[in-house]
Parts: C-alpha cells; sequence; structure tokens
C-alpha cells in the first residue's frame, strides 16, 4: 500500500486570518478580559490499495457466470481525514486519453482501459461522479460527469473528477472511489503498439486528493469548488501512483 499526502494550502490562509482577527480584536477592546481563538486543522491522507501485477496486463476475459471480468486488476483509493476538523473531500483521476474516450462523448464501448467501481460506493452521501449536488451520482449522460481534459508530463489525459458527498469527522476515511481496472478484450498487439509510442511505455494513471473544512459551507460541491475552484480551471500538483511498463 501506497500513501501520498496532498498539502491544503487553505489551511494557511485560514490560519493567518484567524491570527490577524484575534490581534485586532484585542487592540480594539477596552475590556481587560483576553480574546482566546483556536486555528482549525485539516489534513487529508490518501490511499490506494494497487496489485502490482498491473506491469502484466492482459485484456480482460468476461465470466457470464459471475458477470465479472477476468484479469481486472485491483485498483482502489480512499481517503483519509487526518486533521481535527470536519472535512469535505474529492479525488481527481487522471488516465492517458488515448486509453479513455471520455471527451466528448464518454463512449466507454471505446475505452482501452476501463475503470470500475462498487454499486454500494454511489449509494445517498457517498461518492458523486457529477458536476453538481443534485445531480445523479453516477451520470446518465456525457454532460454531468466532472471531467477535464489536461496534460501531464507532454502527455494527454483525462480526469474524473468525484467527490464524496458526506463530510469525514476527524479520522474518519471515505469507502473506495473506484475498485479495478482492466484492459479491453478487443486490444489487440498492433493497439498495444500504437499506445506504446505514445505513452512511451510507461501507463501511468494519476491520483491527487483535495479536502477543506465543512463548517460554514452548503455542501461538498460548494467547499471544494470555493476552496480551490472548478476542476479543469485550475492546475493540480499530480502524483503517479501507478505505472504499469509495457501495456
Amino acid at each position: 500500500m501506497k500513501k501520498k499526502i496532498f498539502a491544503i494550502a487553505l489551511v494557511a490562509i485560514l490560519a493567518v486570518t484567524a491570527i490577524t482577527g484575534a490581534s485586532l480584536a484585542y487592540l480594539q477592546d477596552t475590556d481587560d478580559a483576553l480574546n482566546t481563538f483556536t486555528v482549525g486543522n485539516v489534513e487529508i491522507d490518501l490511499y490506494e490499495n494497487f496489485d502490482e501485477d498491473l506491469a502484466h496486463l492482459l485484456p480482460a476475459v468476461y465470466d457470464a457466470d459471475t458477470q465479472t471480468y477476468n484479469n481486472s486488476v485491483t485498483k482502489e483509493v480512499f481517503v483519509k481525514n487526518t486533521g481535527d476538523d470536519v472535512a469535505y473531500v474529492r479525488v481527481h483521476i487522471a488516465i492517458p486519453s488515448i486509453l479513455d474516450d471520455a471527451q466528448p462523448n464518454f463512449d466507454a464501448s471505446k475505452n482501452v482501459l476501463h475503470f470500475n467501481f462498487a454499486p454500494e460506493s454511489v449509494a445517498d452521501g457517498l461518492w458523486s461522479w457529477n458536476k453538481t449536488v443534485d445531480g445523479a451520482n453516477y451520470p446518465t449522460n456525457a454532460s454531468e460527469w466532472n471531467s477535464y481534459p489536461t496534460t501531464i508530463d507532454g502527455v494527454a489525459y483525462n480526469v474524473y473528477v468525484v467527490t464524496f458527498k458526506s463530510s469525514l469527522d476527524s479520522e474518519a476515511s471515505t469507502c473506495s472511489a473506484m475498485n479495478q481496472v482492466y484492459l479491453d478484450p478487443k486490444t489487440t498487439n498492433g493497439d498495444i503498439a500504437k499506445i506504446n509510442e505514445t505513452l512511451k511505455g510507461e501507463w501511468n494513471i494519476y491520483v491527487a486528493a483535495e479536502g477543506v473544512q465543512a463548517a460554514g459551507f452548503k455542501n461538498a460541491f460548494h467547499a471544494l469548488d470555493t476552496a480551490f475552484g472548478v476542476p479543469g480551471t485550475y492546475d493540480v500538483a499530480w502524483t503517479a501512483t501507478d505505472d504499469t511498463s509495457n501495456g
């Protein structure tokens, strides 16, 4: 298991504001009472459970008896609130565009690399792949997906943003945002060769997590969009968590 930490710049901003407020209140106060303020603390950890056999990824084979794909690879992503204050969190998952058909039609039948998540993970109050708090947690049309294109190290990526609707208490964790990835059954050696030319033999999935205080905000979308911006309108600090060589 690997752990990645995403630093939250908003904490520093809140800390400066709170300290300044305390100083001004004290200087302007004519009472002898001491004005004491505490500063909030939001910290998150990003965890993954990743099957290293992804380096030997093979085309999936559908098993009608179990209604699952053989040769799929475990890829789970969790976020934990390690700070003192209740927080909202979301995750950005970047997949090379050459492997994924997110933009602009979200036609999964054209994907080379597929990812799945457990149906229970998109239940009420849990993960939402939608752009809005009122939309279906699992979007039914292309316009609802919270997704945007980006470029990382000169390679085009499609980024999926998944928001955890419920706030997390201190030391609480989300359920997994995704469960597995698998190579499309129609993939050929020729497809792999062309893809490796573009990706230089390195198939990377990038993941970044964001967290912000829950206090004062209407919901997770309001909090995270206010703190960081609407996904796709700002730069994300990417860290590679999966490296799959030679397809």
